[in-house]
């Protein structure tokens, strides 16, 4: 029986819209190093900028939007595979149904998303908090990934947008809260959830290469599989190495620190 979709799209296709040349995310990482050091340099001999509505803002909206993606992911995922050919479909997409329909406008609408999000990054700058480079690699290579995921049609990378989205959630929940002076008790499994999101992304697309050299017509790259696969692991490495040091540095009697890529603090702001 064919379950119908809340909207019936099938005219999805990548290189007709904005941000889909190979040229976008490179430019991407050149205007967002400029604008973010050239930043830093400016605000050196000025006082810290607050912010406190744009911030709250910034972040109850990313909070909002990424519930909107992991649910309309999930609704798109199973209307794939109860139209398209079962769970085939969100893995191999041999037809290519799959990454023309409205699963592929999620995907493309987490794309565009990263770009948004560098604006975490800049509001850091003028509220004078320090940059590490996870934050700074993280926002850097997350671009050109998912250039690259769309590109292919990658289908499997729905792996990817549902639960990046799902940590986002209460990640910048946490954020907005933070930018009104309070906390949540679950505030340091927050980068718990990031490594188990990482090993996620690893390990669940491990079937890729199998599907794709046994089964032909299947969308995707290898390049783009390998490519992924560092990210994740570079990212699993860096996420697992600043927890260590937070959370030892708390053990040790001082306060552990904010997540990664937290563009608020935990200080209450007046």
């Amino acid at each position: 029986m064919e379950v119908r979709p809340w909207v019936k799209y099938d005219g999805f296709v990548f290189r007709d819209l904005p941000l889909s040349s190979v040229r976008t995310p490179l430019v991407g990482i050149f205007c967002y190093l400029a604008v973010i050091y050239g930043l830093r340099a400016w605000m050196k001999k000025r006082e810290p900028m607050r912010l406190r509505v744009p911030t709250l803002i910034h972040n109850a909206f990313l909070c909002a939007l990424s519930v909107s993606m992991a649910v309309g992911t999930l609704v798109e995922l199973f209307m794939a595979v109860r139209n398209h050919g079962g769970l085939m479909s969100i893995v191999c997409d041999r037809s290519h149904e799959t990454m023309s329909g409205m699963l592929a406008v999620w995907m493309y609408i987490f794309y565009a998303s990263k770009y948004y999000e560098l604006l975490d990054t800049v509001i850091m700058v003028l509220k004078k908090r320090p940059l590490n480079f996870l934050h700074v690699y993280h926002h850097c290579v997350v671009m050109p990934l998912f250039w690259v995921y769309m590109e292919t049609d990658m289908v499997i990378h729905w792996i990817l947008v549902v639960a990046n989205s799902m940590v986002h959630v209460a990640m910048y929940y946490y954020y907005a809260i933070a930018t009104l002076g309070k906390t949540v008790w679950w505030k340091k499994y927050i980068t718990q959830a990031q490594i188990l999101q990482f090993v996620i992304d690893v390990t669940a697309t491990w079937p890729f290469p199998v599907l794709y050299y046994s089964s032909a017509g299947c969308s995707g790259s290898m390049r783009g599989w390998i490519f992924g696969q560092a990210v994740g692991l570079s990212f699993f490495k860096l996420f697992s190495d600043f927890y260590r040091r937070s959370y030892k540095t708390k053990s040790d009697g001082a306060t552990a620190v904010t997540p990664p890529e937290s563009s608020e603090s935990t200080k209450k702001q007046n």
